[in-house]
């Protein structure tokens, strides 16, 4: 009797993705990609469009990919169809997700909206974690090395995720990496990912090109933790513990001047400094539209006391 009731939950579940697929189509990356939207978002599938043609190829250098599988990309509206498309298995939080397995990119295009996040960095951030499957074909990576990638591909790293490593370190806030080979702890998922950041950016700072060397292992030996040990000469495990002392070094100065009075006081200037300095253009800036009045209506005979 089980086979009958998974064959028919998997033609319910089929049923409710196909009703939540969007009617119309683009194209991407020379037909690899095709994006499917309603007619309603069609000025935001052209877009997608085109920050793909612009980053696909350049993003699957960096990989050593040569040739793009092909990929669907859904645009769903909200949030009820975009959990349709994959139910019970996307985060509440997210705005997009990629499922590697069947090379597809899910946007959410309401909360892509509203979000502080560009677009481009939202989409460049779920296609490297397709292409990365891609390259790898199917072999099992940590968590914190596909976050890490996505976001170096997605270039979505401010001087504000900086000082909110800084403030999650000077916490003790701060996950070991070794923590973060699986799903991502829930009550600290940011600094989660500015963690993974900061290690795949110190683990390519020397040479990008060893990401082309990993990967490759990785394909062809099927094993993260062997693939990484003959590109970089060490463990994960030995990484990651020498990421921790690394960050302890790098910040022990910095957190110690920030926990200063003087620190403080400088940072109170500075802030005094950009205000006023703010208020000087703009104060510049109302007298030349107050002269260019005065001069066109001095050209029209007008005197502007009067007007």
């Amino acid at each position: 009797m089980r086979a009958p009731a998974v064959a028919i939950t998997f033609i319910l579940l089929l049923a409710a993705v196909s009703t939540a697929l969007p009617e119309e189509r683009v194209t991407a990356a020379g037909g690899y990609v095709t994006i499917y939207h309603r007619d309603r978002y069609r000025e935001m599938a052209l877009r997608v469009a085109d920050l793909i043609d612009e980053s696909a190829a350049l993003m699957a250098n960096q990989l050593g990919i040569s040739r793009i599988d092909s990929i669907d990309l859904y645009i769903a509206p909200g949030r009820e169809e975009y959990n349709r498309l994959y139910p019970g298995s996307i985060p509440e939080w997210s705005e997009a997700c990629s499922h590697p397995s069947d090379m597809t990119i899910c946007i959410n295009a309401d909360a892509v909206l509203k979000s502080q996040r560009p677009l481009r960095i939202v989409l460049r951030h779920e296609l490297s974690h397709i292409l990365l499957a891609q390259r790898v074909e199917g072999a099992r990576c940590p968590r914190w090395f596909m976050e890490g990638v996505a976001m170096i591909q997605s270039r979505e790293w401010s001087l504000t995720d900086q000082w909110e490593f800084l403030l999650a370190v000077w916490q003790k806030d701060c996950p070991y990496l070794d923590d973060l080979t699986g799903s991502f702890p829930p009550g600290n998922r940011r600094a989660a990912y500015m963690m993974s950041y900061f290690a795949v950016r110190e683990l390519l700072s020397e040479r990008e090109e060893d990401l082309m060397t990993l990967t490759a292992f990785t394909r062809d030996l099927g094993d993260f933790n062997r693939a990484f040990f003959l590109t970089f000469g060490e463990t994960p495990q030995d990484f990651s513990a020498r990421i921790d002392v690394l960050i302890k070094d790098k910040y022990r100065n910095i957190l110690f001047l920030a926990a200063s009075t003087p620190f403080w006081s400088f940072m109170v200037l500075l802030f005094l400094a950009a205000y006023l300095l703010k208020r000087r253009r703009s104060l510049g800036k109302l007298r030349e539209w107050e002269e260019e009045e005065k001069e066109a209506f001095g050209e029209n005979g007008i005197d502007p006391a009067e007007s």
